[in-house]
């Protein structure tokens, strides 16, 4: 079946009046980009069969669980047809794939479709609402919980798609040619706090703690007995206080002090801790519960155990550090609670950030041509061939040149760069750049050129950072923060595509 696009002959435009505001002009611009490309519509509508496919066979399982438990008193119960190939049939009516696509698009806009502020932001909006009346009659904006259910179910893969045809789009009207790209990389900061030893501890033992007395409400198996955790957790949180607000003479000797009362009390919370999870492990996994309760369950139990490990592992290092003057590399440190997967991000002289080090490349019209998140704190020498072969991909067209700092030299990478076909040009600024090239080529006009411009990717991370909030993640885990930063990304090469035009139109001459 052809999806259905929100233009015709008719209706060329997205709104049925003028409206002559950025975020009007950043909606049609984002779906004529659909006309271009309609299969992003069913690519989008692939998700979501996926991602309801997936609950379907979640209800079967729990179906086929309560039929096993019935057939266990003797009773009868209809086959419920759980070994049958899963398809989807007429269920409840759900949001469609240009709604999906709309949502996607104004998440990465507005950085939220859930928090308040975002969510006054989007029912005010008179452009949003307008949109609804004209092209969904009778239709209002879906609530806040459906919308990112939604949208959570769309695929990297369909949003580095959108990012492509941007791409398309850019060289169908001649805003780019791609022939230049820069790159480079940048800190951004995760939801999480900035990690101590003791206050990681004590958020540890208290997370564990909290979910061990949680099970018996919502599992109906035994808490934990909490013995003397609750005042072994205050005076945990006390002692953590007094290192926190240490200051003056004698400061050092006072925190060690805490310190090593916290590790007593730490202690003696996990050792009770772990031997009630062993005393209870038998009646907690041989818990009769529907699959989907029995899996959170485990989740949980695993969470205990893993926060408690958290909790002995910074201690180890803990101790190491105050009692021995050993310190531990942050690679080996744990950083977040909240984040895993966030690292300690150290970039030049600057501020050490807790969070993500995105890799983007810019072509010379300030389009973002390419973005990856590695994971950790991962250096720059070795993303540089890749990028630039991201940038070919999306942008279909092969750079004559490449410009990027000091941080991406590495004689494997500027071989590697080298040899694509097409590319006759590889700028690397700073001393390790020019020991890996010729005095003729440091001092060529053309890689002279290319050095006095690589300044201007600065301006796309500002306005990245301080106008589309590509500095802090809302979201947390890789995953999630790479579909978040790839959201603003292609929000941003929308407005920089209404840029252009806006730029155009000034130049057309009125007519007399």
């Amino acid at each position: 079946m052809e999806p259905t696009t929100l233009f015709s002959e008719n209706n060329p435009t997205l709104f049925s009046v003028e409206m002559n505001v950025d975020i009007a002009d950043f909606l049609q611009c984002a779906f004529q980009a659909l006309r271009k490309d309609p299969g992003i519509l069913d690519a989008i509508t692939n998700d979501l069969d996926k991602y309801a496919l997936e609950k379907k066979h979640e209800r079967l399982a729990e179906a086929e669980w309560i039929k096993k438990q019935t057939m266990s008193l003797g009773l009868d119960c209809q086959d419920t047809g759980s070994a049958k190939k899963l398809t989807l049939g007429t269920g409840r009516p759900r949001m469609s794939a240009e709604e999906v696509y709309l949502f996607v698009l104004i998440r990465g806009y507005f950085s939220s479709v859930t928090d308040r502020q975002a969510c006054e932001r989007i029912r005010d909006s008179i452009t949003i609402r307008a949109f609804y009346e004209n092209h969904y009659p009778g239709k209002s904006i879906p609530a806040r919980s459906t919308i990112h259910g939604n949208i959570q179910s769309v695929s990297m893969e369909t949003r580095e798609r959108i990012l492509a045809l941007q791409m398309g789009m850019v060289l169908e009207e001649g805003l780019d040619d791609f022939k230049e790209i820069t790159m480079d990389s940048t800190a951004v900061r995760a939801n999480s706090v900035w990690p101590t030893e003791s206050g990681i501890i004590r958020d540890s033992l208290e997370r564990a703690f909290h979910r061990s007395q949680q099970l018996n409400r919502r599992y109906l198996v035994p808490n934990l007995m909490p013995w003397f955790v609750t005042q072994w957790l205050k005076e945990i949180r006390k002692s953590h206080f007094a290192i926190s607000t240490a200051s003056g003479k004698g400061a050092n000797r006072k925190r060690r002090k805490e310190y090593q009362r916290l590790y007593k009390k730490a202690g003696k919370a996990i050792s009770h801790l772990r031997s009630e999870l062993a005393k209870h492990r038998e009646r907690h996994f041989g818990a009769i519960l529907k699959p989907a309760l029995q899996a959170r369950l485990r989740r949980d139990l695993s969470s205990i155990d893993e926060a408690l490990d958290t909790a002995e592992e910074v201690i180890a290092y803990s101790m190491e550090r105050i009692c021995n003057g050993k310190s531990v590399p942050y690679s080996e440190k744990v950083i977040s609670l909240s984040d895993g997967s966030a690292s300690m991000i150290i970039k030049g002289d600057r501020e050490p950030t807790i969070g993500y080090r995105p890799q983007l490349c810019r072509s010379r019209n300030g389009f973002v041509t390419a973005l990856k998140v590695p994971e950790g704190n991962a250096a720059d020498s070795p993303q540089l061939y890749s990028m630039v072969m991201e940038s070919i991909q999306n942008t279909g067209t092969v750079p004559e040149k490449v410009s990027a700092d000091d941080g991406y030299s590495s004689a494997e990478g500027l071989g590697q760069v080298r040899w694509v076909p097409g590319i006759f040009h590889v700028s690397l600024s700073g001393s390790k750049g020019k020991r890996l090239m010729t005095d003729d080529e440091w001092f060529s006009e053309e890689l002279s050129e290319l050095r006095r411009n690589r300044s201007a990717v600065e301006s796309l991370m500002f306005v990245l950072k301080y106008v589309f909030n590509f500095g802090r993640v809302r979201r947390r885990g890789i995953h999630a923060v790479r579909t978040e930063l790839m959201e603003k990304a292609i929000a941003y090469n929308f407005m920089r595509i209404v840029h252009f035009r806006r730029e155009r139109l000034k130049q057309i001459p009125l007519a007399s």
